[in-house]
């Protein structure tokens, strides 16, 4: 099974989206933008943005559209944010580019612990995406991204516009 890799989404390719679903959230700024693990939910490949640790993940209840990492020592992974990506809007993250070396700790083990539980992680992308497009009036289908709209829109996304 290929290990999971960091990634970050270009700005356009965020605002694009966002323009389809107000949900979609913006990358933070230049210097710390979105960054999350790629994988597949059906026939897309879905980025899922990880959140740096703050005090109140610890308190957080995990659910399928939430899993904390590190019981949320290391901030989460939030399934509900989770977003289609075009091909030419996700970007590896180069560790090595970074010049601050506390962050780049956190990354390292961020991407360690999701690896070791790379089945859960899967499993939480998917579960979170199949209820929320069954049951869109929902718990799910309420707090998260319009999956099969932001699908369409990736489907339609021009990178040279």
């Amino acid at each position: 099974m290929e290990q999971l890799r960091l990634y970050y989404i270009t700005d356009k390719y965020v605002r694009y989206l966002h323009s389809r679903d107000r949900r979609v959230q913006y990358n933070k700024d230049k210097s710390r933008p979105y960054v999350g693990v790629v994988l597949y939910v059906g026939e897309y490949r879905y980025f899922v943005p990880m959140e740096s640790p703050k005090q109140n993940h610890a308190n957080i209840k995990p659910g399928v559209h939430i899993m904390r990492i590190d019981g949320g020592s290391m901030g989460i992974l939030g399934f509900n944010n989770m977003i289609p990506v075009h091909n030419a809007a996700v970007l590896p993250l180069d560790l090595e580019s970074i010049d601050n070396p506390k962050y780049v700790a956190l990354l390292q083990r961020q991407i360690s612990f999701i690896n070791r539980n790379k089945a859960d992680v899967l499993n939480h992308a998917h579960k979170t995406y199949y209820k929320a497009i069954k049951d869109k009036s929902g718990f799910l289908g309420s707090i998260c991204c319009d999956f099969k709209k932001l699908e369409w829109a990736c489907s339609k996304y021009d990178p040279n516009r």
